[in-house]
């Protein structure tokens, strides 16, 4: 009877139907971010903010995740605490490079960037002085004064004749041709038509060759505006570019893969003063580095070109900067992905990564913190 019993009991335990609760429901993952980056990840009044802090979010909600969130100052050592296992996950805007690829893995890309320098403009006379001595304007410049002449004396040659018959003082021509001259450079056309209908066609022809020349001193004067205008590329910037902008002053935030760029060109620079290099490594991200550019500390800035852009909008006097060189290169950006991180965990963020830039909510997100992309 007792064996019965015993029987019975277990069938009806064994029939009830039972959960099995797997590690991606039960495990509070740890996971750290990097302060003072917006639009990427910031920490603002006890509530974390940005791009990546969103992205991770929604990823959360969608797969019924728990997690921790942290502030890890840097870049650099969110890389080595991930790398030790400090984190399971990193919510930042990594960028996927291959010194990084040797210590940590990454999660699929979600956003992509590039980095620039963000400088006080030289708002300087020598500028006028610059844009006149390049060669295609003087040249434009002196055929068009060597036509306004040759058309002044073409048009004053019945002068010239009363002059020579000493009918006219040399005084009065001379008054005649520099009149003539005034109206061919000003455009002035009308006036030399009058009473010299045998010359007309001679001062249409020059009116026209004016036309041209004048617009092509035009082109090239804007062609050359803008491209002062237009940032340097990275890629290209030499040595004593380079040099002329670390004597200024330059800051970054320290532990970046910027920092690092900086040091290893100013390492290979030749001849470089070192006691004139100026560079302020920023502990405290973006405000830091606004308020060493807009005091004069530094006069520039190099940084992340969506942090760069952030900060034009939001500086007073935006005018007064420009992003003046920014690499042509972009980057794919990620998380990192903690060393104690299981595969499962790793393939459930991937897939949603995935799903979320199929389904445009990747680039919805984009958009909403680099108010600037397309």
């Amino acid at each position: 009877m007792l064996h019965l019993l015993v029987a019975g009991f277990l069938g009806v335990v064994l029939l009830v139907p039972t959960r099995v609760t797997t590690a991606t429901e039960i495990k509070t993952l740890q996971v750290g971010t990097v302060d003072n980056y917006l639009p990427c990840s910031d920490l603002i009044e006890n509530s974390y903010e940005g791009l990546s802090i969103d992205m991770w979010r929604a990823i959360a909600e969608k797969n019924s995740l728990s997690y921790k969130l942290t502030i890890i100052p840097t870049f650099g050592q969110a890389v080595d605490d991930a790398a030790i296992g400090k984190y399971d996950l990193i919510a930042s805007c990594h960028k996927i490079t291959a010194d990084r690829l040797k210590e940590v893995s990454f999660s699929v890309p979600y956003t992509y960037g590039t980095f620039g320098f963000l400088s006080k403009r030289e708002n300087s006379p020598w500028f006028v002085i610059d844009l006149i001595s390049k060669s295609e304007i003087l040249l434009s410049i002196f055929i068009l004064i060597v036509i306004c002449i040759t058309g002044s004396l073409v048009i004053g040659r019945h002068e010239l004749a009363q002059c020579l018959d000493s009918r006219v003082s040399s005084k009065l021509f001379l008054a005649g041709i520099v009149n003539n001259f005034t109206h061919f450079l000003v455009g002035a056309f009308a006036p030399l038509l009058r009473d010299r209908r045998n010359s007309n066609w001679i001062v249409l022809a020059i009116a026209f060759a004016r036309l041209f020349l004048v617009s092509l001193l035009l082109g090239s004067s804007a062609s050359l505006i803008l491209e002062r205008e237009s940032p340097v590329d990275a890629l290209s910037l030499n040595d004593e570019s380079l040099k002329g902008i670390v004597y200024g002053g330059i800051a970054v935030n320290r532990a970046t893969k910027m920092d690092e760029w900086l040091q290893k060109r100013i390492e290979n620079i030749k001849n470089i003063n070192t006691s004139r290099v100026k560079i302020l490594r920023a502990t405290n991200g973006e405000p830091e580095l606004v308020e060493a550019l807009t005091t004069g500390k530094v006069r520039h800035i190099l940084s992340d070109v969506a942090v760069l852009n952030r900060i034009l909008l939001n500086i007073d006097d935006s005018d007064s900067y420009s992003i003046s060189v920014k690499n042509p290169n972009i980057t794919p950006q990620a998380f990192v992905f903690g060393s104690g991180l299981d595969e499962k965990h790793k393939s459930i963020i991937n897939i949603s990564i995935s799903e979320f830039i199929r389904s445009g909510k990747s680039r919805r997100l984009n958009i909403r913190w680099n108010k600037l992309i397309d």
